[in-house]
């Protein structure tokens, strides 16, 4: 009586060694990137268009998922390369769009040069160029675990808005610095919001939050 042969391994040896290695790298980059908070660079901008992110963070999906009105003023905080603008301003009566990276700004106004309601402004989230009470929705997808100050941020946010307004937090599991939604929960209680509504599960979620009895 012959012995079976051995099973084969799912995968070969090599490829366990690189999958291993590509694991650690990048458990080690959230490791550090949640040390030192800070903004993906412009010469990343690749990653925030990679086809594979749009089939989780796909921009109508995402625009639609705000209930953005047709007379909304949208703060877009953090808008990157301008990925979700269009979406956005499509939905909404004017959208802002902010970054503390002009390069980024120039992508994004390049990106929506046809659209009228769209206006580029350079700042960030820890002292929004704009006045009290000025937009009704604030936007901030992969952004909010960026900044070294979250809840002063989320306060800052919650400053511009007008009554009745609300904030938008979406994260994303691929990203270095993505934390838990009971983490972003935690931070928004903190700044004096209350979450109002929950899309999406652990691999890409999307929380609004406002202002305690705003939403009501």
């Amino acid at each position: 009586m012959t012995a079976a042969p051995a099973a084969r391994p799912l995968l070969p040896r090599a490829a366990r060694v690189v999958l291993a290695g590509l694991t650690l790298a990048h458990v080690a980059l959230r490791v550090w990137v949640r040390a030192r908070p800070r903004p993906i660079p412009y010469g990343w901008a690749w990653l925030l268009e990679n086809p594979w992110r749009r089939r989780y963070r796909d921009p109508g999906r995402l625009a639609d998922a705000c209930a953005l009105k047709p007379a909304d003023r949208v703060l877009e905080a953090g808008c990157g390369s301008g990925l979700f603008t269009p979406a956005l301003a499509a939905r909404a009566g004017h959208v802002t769009a902010l970054d503390a990276d002009p390069r980024y700004l120039a992508h994004a106004a390049r990106r929506t040069a046809g659209a009228a309601n769209v206006t580029a402004v350079h700042g960030d989230l820890a002292a929004l160029p704009l006045p009290d009470a000025s937009v009704d929705v604030v936007v901030l997808v992969s952004v909010l675990t960026e900044v070294p100050r979250p809840v002063d941020a989320l306060r800052e946010c919650a400053r511009v808005l007008r009554p009745g307004g609300r904030i938008v937090v979406g994260e994303e599991l691929f990203a270095p610095e993505y934390v838990r939604a009971g983490t972003v929960d935690a931070w928004a209680r903190s700044a004096g919001l209350e979450r109002v509504a929950r899309q999406g599960g652990a691999w890409a979620y999307l929380h609004t939050y406002a202002p305690p009895h705003s939403w009501r």
